[in-house]
């Protein structure tokens, strides 16, 4: 009886140690820890972590890809809220730099605004068009339509050499995207300019009275506030 008896306590023993391995091995996957063999902190499900002091000699790098513009979700196949990724290209309203995802667009993280760069700007000066033969003009609608986002980002990165300079030593201006600033119009000679609308994006549209006379009132002062 007895030799019976150590046989299925050895099978019950045998039963039980391998639910316990099943357990601990369920426990392992679901906190993991990457650089070490250290235990992952008890509230990460994914601890980087090189030395027993949790210090690091190396970073988190995340996947590069290029995308195409904030509204658009590609390279991926749809939006996912929640999903970073480091962006590489610059075309349209991305630049380098890292990006979430918040469902339906992406959104830049850090923007390049310190704590001592004014919340608000003045745009570059530009010259406003008001001869019907500039190419801002449609006859249809006898309109002015002028991108201001472009021709700050053109100004502030000094594309044209010819009309331009920079300091010897100098970097570069920062560019915020199109979609990281709010753009108003806080004055206009509105004795010249009529119908004025201004898009989120930066796009300004005007028509001018068919009986005007230039004065030195005859100005719009535009302000970018930074979002």
């Amino acid at each position: 009886m007895k030799p019976t008896n150590f046989k299925l306590n050895r099978s019950k023993l045998k039963t039980l140690f391998i639910v316990i391995m099943l357990g601990a091995s369920s426990l392992l996957r679901g906190q993991v820890t990457i650089g070490s063999g250290y235990e992952p902190n008890s509230n990460a499900l994914l601890d980087l972590q090189e030395n027993s002091d949790h210090s690091s000699t190396k970073g988190l790098l995340l996947p590069r890809v290029s995308l195409s513009s904030t509204t658009s979700f590609s390279p991926l196949l749809a939006h996912v809220a929640g999903m970073t990724v480091y962006n590489t290209a610059t075309i349209n309203d991305v630049t380098p730099g890292y990006y979430y995802n918040d469902g339906t667009k992406w959104i830049k993280l850090f923007a390049e605004v310190s704590a001592v760069t004014p919340k608000f700007f003045y745009m570059p000066s530009i010259v406003l068009p008001t001869d019907t033969a500039d190419p801002s003009y449609n006859t249809a609608t006898q309109e002015f339509t002028v991108d201001l986002y472009t021709l700050y980002r053109e100004q502030f990165e000094l594309t044209n050499s010819a009309s331009s300079i920079k300091g010897a030593g100098a970097t570069t201006l920062p560019v915020l995207a199109s979609n990281d600033l709010e753009y108003f119009i806080p004055y206009y000679d509105n004795t010249v300019f009529q119908n004025i609308t201004l898009s989120n994006t930066g796009i300004l549209k005007y028509k001018l009275f068919a009986q005007f006379t230039y004065s030195e009132k005859t100005f719009m002062n535009i302000v970018f506030k930074v979002k």
